[in-house]
């Protein structure tokens, strides 16, 4: 049984913020405080229902950055993260079915898919250099916010080691992309983003060549 839930998760709205990618590096958003709902029961469906809307969330959100990154470096990234999170929201359907635990919507869920409404009207406007900063900050704060809920809430109050095993993978994941971003974000921040190679031209079929070369009669 999970004994408390939280809300900390929601703390990733009030971090985004509009970033210029100026020379230098990016300072870290504060880590968010925690904010704590007592006295509420979660079961393990519970668990996989925070699981399940978390995987959505960044599934959608790295949908949405792949189209609208300016940087092809934050485009690779954002595509990484939504097939990550799309294929553990397969998995975990998989594993929930084949336990025949019902994955639930909680407090802590619900409250995260209203905040990803939120962070998506608002994000959804920005474009080019603004958009992509923005979005790797907001990447940062979200997976030490994931990070930080699944180590103080959800595994110390799951006991069944599957669901635990569910947690673990979802942390493992959290962590990578967590310094992948950190590190994304501050070549961002003072490296140029690299050319895209343009279209090669077809060589037209009369083009000159040393062999075709015409000499004149002497």
């Amino acid at each position: 049984m999970i004994r408390r839930a939280t809300v900390s998760l929601l703390a990733c709205v009030g971090l985004l913020g509009t970033s210029a990618c100026k020379s230098g590096t990016t300072p870290a958003p504060e880590a968010p405080r925690t904010t704590a709902i007592a006295d509420q029961q979660l079961t393990a469906g519970d668990a996989f229902g925070v699981l399940r809307a978390l995987h959505a969330v960044e599934a959608d959100h790295g949908l949405l950055a792949r189209r609208k990154a300016a940087d092809p470096r934050v485009r690779a990234f954002a595509e990484k993260v939504a097939g990550d999170h799309a294929d553990r929201l397969q998995k975990d359907a998989q594993l929930t079915s084949g336990l025949s635990i019902e994955p639930t919507d909680n407090a802590i869920s619900k409250q995260l898919e209203s905040a990803a409404r939120r962070r998506t009207a608002k994000v959804d406007s920005m474009t080019g250099s603004d958009f992509d900063c923005t979005y790797l900050d907001e990447q940062v704060s979200y997976c030490r916010i994931v990070l930080d809920t699944i180590a103080t809430e959800l595994l110390p109050n799951s006991t069944d080691p599957r669901v635990r095993a569910s947690l673990l993978s979802a942390r493992e994941r959290a962590n990578e992309q967590l310094h992948e971003a950190q590190a994304l974000r501050d070549a961002v921040s003072t490296e140029p983003a690299p050319t895209e190679p343009a279209p090669s031209d077809d060589v037209s079929s009369d083009e000159e060549s040393p062999d075709a070369l015409s000499t004149e009669d002497p």
